[in-house]
């Protein structure tokens, strides 16, 4: 594995000294840039992956023990949190990872605006937990909120320290991290709905998990606030981070917008179905791209005036996005019936939505890193712009389909909202935002068919291979765990030689690994 440059601060070393050798490094051209990428790829990808393992494996446990319903109250619950949190970024994450000068003194003052706003945030979460609680018919969700806002502060003594670990690429940290904490957490959440504890199983291993990373990162940053404000500092950053802001809302109420809608429409049981499918895509995305894109901007950010090395990278990130993500989503929606079959009975509804949910994400998938891209390039105003169009589509499908379906059975329901977003997300997001990402690095269409063409060939054989496991009679008669775990076997079998065959570059990385681990 090529070796990473080392561009971590020390303890109580101002970033901007820091930033000299880092500076310095990427001056000396591809060669020292492109392992510090790779290296930080793959810690994030080791973070991610097993994070998002250890989370799969819990929440199919948890899903077995609990019902749609806790599910679904939980979702509901947690979405608000999650935009209550929203505002204590407001966008100064991606101003303090693109500002090129960064000193200790914007560290400081964001860390401390931070600190004092999520308390107000927190008191804010509790006093509007009632009503959100009432909106969406379900009492029980207003003293979840009220736990639930103790993960607000925790995350503003969070935000600062996440941001100085990725900047400086250190995913390693952020990686065993991330990891501990969600073991932790799912050790947590299965003694409690063991217990006995029902939907407070969920609530106590979302707060576990924030207190033990919190703990963690606290553990392994080397950086620490200083006791001072800067407000011209301050305000350095929110030229650029206001307009990155709104991004960020478009995208939340995006993302969020199905689980909001159907809790506004048909109530806590539907929720718990859709999230759970939504939750398993979103795990499997995040597995495969996020750890991709979470080093895009600042790999972009600290390449964005060198227009040739942004082309290589982003090229890099597509390909390795899509040789991982396609075939996995593609696979996900084929095993989808078996997969609910084995959480139980009251689960097979999701079904459907789950292959519905798939598909949005392979059309969506190159999509991801447009936003990175145009942050790097100093462009959060397009990105907002272009995130609220998209929320704007979104919901308005959202809200039809809704409508339309409201009468309907359950399955009808989830599935129309699924249907809503696919739609939306095919027809317009998907070839608006890669038609910028290709024009941002200069990627024609070409390119961009040569890097992806070997995963949607492995898609295809993964697929087949799953449809051939279903006519075998003796196996669609016995246990669905066993019809899973036959579907995953034969589909993995058939996709990873496609991949292997099609994909140089893959091919000899595979042979390099297994050489070093003697294997001929």
């Amino acid at each position: 594995m090529i070796s990473r440059i080392s561009t971590r601060p020390m303890i109580g070393e101002p970033l901007a000294e820091s930033r000299k050798s880092y500076d310095s490094e990427r001056s000396q051209g591809t060669m020292r840039t492109q392992p510090t990428f790779l290296n930080a790829i793959k810690w994030s990808f080791a973070g991610i992956w097993s994070e998002r393992a250890i989370v799969a494996l819990f929440t199919v446990i948890l899903a077995a023990i609990l019902g749609p319903k806790d599910f679904g109250l939980v979702a509901i619950a947690w979405v608000f949190i999650n935009f209550i949190q929203m505002f204590l970024d407001q966008g100064l994450v991606a101003a303090l990872i693109q500002k090129k000068a960064l000193q200790q003194e914007h560290l400081d003052s964001v860390f401390w605006m931070d600190l004092v706003l999520s308390f107000g945030l927190a008191f804010l979460s509790i006093a509007l937990s009632h009503w959100w609680a009432v909106v969406n018919h379900a009492p029980q969700v207003a003293i979840l909120i009220s736990v639930l806002s103790l993960c607000i502060p925790i995350e503003g003594l969070s935000i600062v320290q996440k941001t100085v670990l990725s900047k400086t690429m250190d995913f390693k940290s952020l990686s065993i991290r991330s990891t501990v904490a969600v073991l932790a957490s799912g050790v947590v959440g299965l003694g409690l709905a063991w217990a006995g504890f029902g939907v407070w199983a969920l609530v106590g291993q979302q707060v576990t998990r924030d207190v033990v990373s919190l703990a963690l990162l606290w553990k392994i940053s080397p950086w620490r606030p200083r006791w001072e404000f800067s407000w011209p500092h301050f305000r350095e950053l929110l030229g650029f981070s206001l307009s990155n802001f709104a991004a960020q809302l478009g995208i939340f109420a995006d993302t969020q917008a199905g689980t909001i809608l159907v809790g506004l429409f048909f109530g806590p049981v539907p929720v718990g179905l859709f999230r759970l499918a939504d939750r398993i895509v979103t795990a499997v995305v995040a597995a495969c791209t996020s750890s991709i894109q979470a080093v895009s901007l600042p790999e972009f950010s600290r390449l964005q005036d060198q227009p040739s090395e942004v082309h290589r990278s982003a090229l890099m990130c597509i390909r390795l996005s899509s040789i991982i993500t396609l075939p996995a989503l593609a696979g996900l929606a084929a095993v989808s019936d078996s997969l609910m079959a084995t959480l139980g009975p009251k689960w097979i509804p999701a079904a459907d939505v789950l292959k519905v949910l798939c598909a949005t994400g392979m059309v969506i998938v190159f999509a991801y890193f447009t936003g990175p891209m145009l942050q790097a390039m100093g462009k959060p105003h397009l990105l907002a712009i272009l995130e609220w169009c998209r929320t704007a589509l979104g919901t308005c499908f959202l809200i039809a389909v809704g409508t339309l379906v409201r009468n309907d059975s359950l399955g009808t329901q989830i599935v129309g909202v699924a249907v809503a977003r696919f739609v939306a997300a095919a027809f317009v997001v998907a070839p608006v935002f890669v038609y910028i990402l290709m024009r941002q690095a200069g990627i024609s269409i070409r390119e961009l068919i040569v890097v992806s063409s070997p995963a949607v060939a492995a898609s295809a054989g993964v697929v087949s291979a799953v449809l051939l496991v279903r006519t075998l009679v003796f196996l669609n008669s016995g246990a669905p765990a066993v019809l899973l775990a036959s579907e995953i076997v034969c589909g993995t079998i058939v996709g990873v030689p496609i991949l292997l065959f099609l994909d140089p570059q893959l091919r000899q990385l595979t042979q390099q690994a297994l050489r070093r681990f003697g294997v001929s």
